[in-house]
């Protein structure tokens, strides 16, 4: 794996949760087909503070829903630059030499609710980034920082969302060959059939086809 990252590994990690070295940046690596939990990562950035680091890459098949959101608190609190990057699956071919990884997306929605009828608005949406030469990163982030939902090719809306069961898609939209404009509102309406507190997940899937979700919590 760190082969792949075109890290270093640690022949004497400083600590367990450490596994290699980019550069200046530690690097730890997740279990296989596991969700990378925020606990995790508060495990791991105290881990690089406590060794004197200030960066830490963590390669992890799955995120925790919103992990990207959530490490900004960590950020400000251990003061380790946090990095999350997704383990491509391509990595499992045996005639795989070099693999792209693709740091995790940031998703931020906000529902809007009028005569008891519910829709959702995208807010700030921050791309996921493949790891590009540094010419080539700077113009994506640049871009990704101006026109951010350019990125995106498809969205959806489970506007009765539960962690127990899988998202349904009761409104979508997204991008064709002929027709390249995408909605930021959704149009459906929707209504509860019971009033209370209820949770909207919305997924994104941008133009690198990773996909990015952020859960909303509504009272109507």
């Amino acid at each position: 794996m760190l082969q792949f990252y075109k890290a270093a590994p640690l022949e004497n990690p400083p600590h367990r949760l450490l596994h290699g070295k980019k550069g200046p940046a530690y690097v730890h690596v997740d279990q296989i087909d596991s969700i990378f939990t925020y606990d995790e990562l508060r495990d791991v950035a105290k881990a690089v503070r406590q060794v004197g680091g200030h960066e830490v890459h963590c390669l992890a098949w799955e995120f925790e829903m919103e992990l990207s959101r959530k490490k900004e608190a960590l950020v400000a609190e251990t003061g380790v630059n946090i990095r999350l990057k997704y383990i491509p699956r391509e990595i499992m071919e045996s005639n795989r030499k070099e693999v792209q990884f693709f740091e995790a997306g940031a998703l931020e929605a906000r529902a809007i609710v009028k005569d008891d009828k519910v829709d959702v608005e995208l807010v700030r949406f921050t791309p996921a980034l493949a790891e590009v030469p540094e010419k080539e990163l700077a113009a994506l982030h640049e871009r990704a920082i101006k026109s951010p939902f350019d990125f995106i090719d498809f969205w959806a809306v489970d506007f009765d969302y539960s962690p127990d069961k899988p998202f349904e898609h009761h409104w979508q939209d997204f991008r064709t060959r002929k027709d390249r404009s995408l909605k930021t509102h959704s149009d459906l309406g929707w209504k509860y059939e019971a009033p209370g507190k209820h949770q909207i997940a919305v997924k994104v899937i941008d133009v690198f086809g990773v996909d990015t979700t952020a859960v909303l919590d509504v009272e109507v």
